[in-house]
């Protein structure tokens, strides 16, 4: 249901009416889910819900309006009917997955806002790995694959102000034991540079995988590297481990814009913020901080 309301009110208090009746409009029953985590900043307040439009929306409205003093709350949903991936694709979200966003509010500089991708992408890819036993690799920027499939992916969303981080709202997806023909076939259909999917299940054929215990061992590595990064001194350690978990890394790949080849080269290096460190075909270098790019055979122009 949708309101209209019409008052004189200044720009701040009309943009938060406004997520206050996106929230109302969105909010079904939820369940306050306690995983042992309340003496901790991430995962101290997790709402569970059975099934809303997008986790994402709704952690970014909590986020805005801070009623509750909301860093560190998670949002999990059992299904999404509008989860979204990044440059607004559709993410099919149905039973069976790990569908969460997750607000913080970082103490780090501005210019280190890359990093949260960076550590969001090594967290996902590590509790996969503890857990399933799998080897799971990043494709930059950050989405986590195995046998060059797809497995999980995140969406970050910021709100600065003044070159201040006001809030930083990390979305995460996990296929663990959803249907992949299914999936595969929503994703040929929806995405301009499609890519096979495929779950925790779908590899290892084991179908106890909880996601509750997923997302603990998940939120408690997302926590552990945010501490880092706060520290600033084990921001190099970040970057290396998130180079030994690189696909990318010395690949040749194609960058696209809006689905369109702009041009190719090979990736010689990532940076201290996670960039790639790109040496186009024309040798010119180049620094990628956000993109669409495919992976392609050395020889493959």
């Amino acid at each position: 249901m949708l309101y209209l309301v019409y008052f004189a009110l200044t720009p701040y208090y009309s943009k938060i009416l406004y997520l206050y009746f996106l929230y109302i409009d969105m909010d079904e029953s939820h369940y306050n889910t306690d995983l042992g985590l309340r003496d901790r900043v991430i995962g101290k307040r997790i709402y569970h819900y059975k099934k809303i439009k997008s986790t994402q929306q709704l952690a970014i409205s909590f986020a805005e309006t801070n009623i509750n003093n909301e860093d560190g709350t998670v949002i999990v949903a059992d299904e999404q009917d509008e989860g979204m991936g990044r440059r607004k694709k559709k993410w099919a979200s149905p039973i069976g997955g790990l569908w969460m966003s997750l607000i913080i509010k970082p103490k780090i500089e501005f210019a280190k806002i890359n990093m949260i991708s960076v550590i969001s992408a090594v967290s996902v890819c590590e509790a996969i790995n503890d857990i399933s036993q799998l080897k799971t690799n990043i494709k930059w920027p950050n989405d986590i694959l195995i046998n060059e499939k797809k497995l999980a992916g995140i969406l970050i969303d910021t709100n600065t102000n003044n070159s201040k981080n006001e809030y930083i709202v990390v979305g995460i997806g996990i296929n663990i034991d959803v249907d992949i023909p299914k999936i595969n076939s929503s994703i040929a259909s929806n995405n301009i540079l499609p890519t096979k999917v495929t779950s925790i299940h779908n590899e290892i054929k084991v179908t106890n995988i909880d996601r509750f215990i997923l997302m603990k061992q998940l939120l408690g590595k997302i926590e552990f590297y945010l501490s880092l990064l706060e520290q600033d001194k084990y921001h190099a350690k970040i970057i290396e481990i998130y180079k030994k978990l690189s696909n990318t890394l010395g690949k040749r790949i194609i960058v696209y814009h809006e689905g369109l080849k702009e041009y190719s080269g090979i990736v010689k290096d990532i940076d201290n913020s996670g960039g790639l460190i790109l040496e186009r075909d024309d040798k010119l270098l180049e620094i990628l901080y956000s993109g669409e790019i495919t992976i392609r055979e050395q020889n493959d122009k």
